[in-house]
């Protein structure tokens, strides 16, 4: 009888501790926001008052404000963009000029970067333990950007550890793997798409297109697209696909219109998508002409302001600012171009993540 209850009350220790062992180790619930869709909202510029939208599309439920919810205060001042490297989040304050670094399943602040050369930071990419911070710079007295760059940070460190030169008004980033390619857009006055070697930290090619450089996608064939807007009323918007690893235009779209600066994808990586006013067009990646008509016709889209693909099921998602001062809606449709649904978001939303 006791060998037998000895035995019992090894094989319960062994089971318990191998269950807390596994929950331990290989618990899958890290945190409230660890699988959803996140939205960046800018704010009012000068209020500090940009946040995070977090929508549960399982549950169609969105929380609004969720960093002053965890945290205690707004993000800051025009938050531009969120980037997720695995379970950290890098809040790019334009306004504020600080990076807030959180846990992207808790949304709990862990760290912030600043440094005296952060001035209008765009967007962040993450590569090899350092991040690379889009920079627009200053302006003289005339308002013209004097230097735009990219601020490079030790992810660990939290310190500035090199500068790149760029053209002016950087923004949108993209690594391949290889190179990281910078759009320099600067409200159409600039026209370049420059390329950044991450193992020696130099701009290796700057890449002339026409005006105003902004989304870009890696499409099926890895093949590098990239969306101008043109000059303002110009309705010289252009869509070019580019040879990365030859640095070479293989083909030139020309879209008749001004679209916005979003470029998105498709799950597949087949069909790219841009908005021009509040009607949606899709292109397939072998396309050779812009399309006549709309896939969607976003009736109910005041302002649209970002547009973004779902990479798991292809759901469109729409982000519209209405006035640029209140609290803002989003809108989905399934892949066949059918609304689904929408919901609240913060002030001016300007960019989906979905993890």
């Amino acid at each position: 009888m006791k060998s037998n209850f000895r035995l019992c009350v090894l094989l319960a220790f062994v089971i318990s501790f191998s269950i807390v062992s596994c929950n331990k180790n290989n618990d899958p619930v890290k945190g409230k926001y660890q699988s959803g869709v996140l939205v960046a909202n800018q704010g009012n510029f000068g209020s500090a008052n940009g946040d995070v939208t977090f929508y549960n599309p399982t549950s169609g439920q969105a929380e609004q404000t969720i960093f002053k919810n965890v945290n205690g205060s707004f993000s800051g001042d025009v938050l531009q963009s969120i980037t997720l490297n695995g379970d950290v989040g890098y809040l790019v304050l334009n306004g504020s000029n600080k990076i807030k670094i959180v846990n992207s399943n808790t949304f709990t602040q862990t760290g912030i970067f600043t440094d005296p050369k952060l001035d209008k930071p765009q967007y962040l990419a993450v590569i090899n333990g350092k991040a690379y911070i889009s920079v627009w710079g200053a302006y003289d007295h005339n308002y013209n950007l004097i230097k735009s760059y990219l601020l490079v940070m030790n992810t660990q460190t939290l310190q500035a550890v090199d500068t790149i030169s760029t053209d002016l008004g950087v923004g949108n980033l993209l690594y391949n793997g290889k190179y990281l390619f910078a759009s320099n857009t600067n409200f159409g006055s600039s026209s370049t798409v420059s390329v950044i070697d991450p193992s020696t930290d130099k701009r290796i090619k700057q890449l002339t297109l026409s005006a105003g450089p902004a989304g870009m996608v890696l499409d099926a064939n890895s093949k590098l697209w990239v969306i101008a807007t043109g000059t303002y009323g110009g309705n010289n918007g252009m869509l070019y696909r580019i040879n990365p690893s030859l640095f070479a235009v293989e083909q030139t779209i020309s879209l008749g219109a001004n679209p916005g600066n979003s470029l998105c994808i498709s799950p597949d990586k087949k069909t790219l998508y841009y908005a021009v006013g509040n009607k949606i067009f899709k292109i397939a990646f072998d396309g050779t002409a812009a399309p006549t008509s709309p896939f969607i016709n976003a009736a109910d889209v005041v302002a649209l302001n970002t547009l973004a693909v779902n990479p798991a099921n292809g759901d469109i998602y729409v982000g519209d600012a209405l006035n640029y001062s209140s609290s803002g809606n989003a809108y989905i449709y399934d892949a066949a171009g059918n609304k689904k649904t929408s919901f609240a978001v913060g002030i001016t939303p300007t960019q989906f993540v979905f993890q």
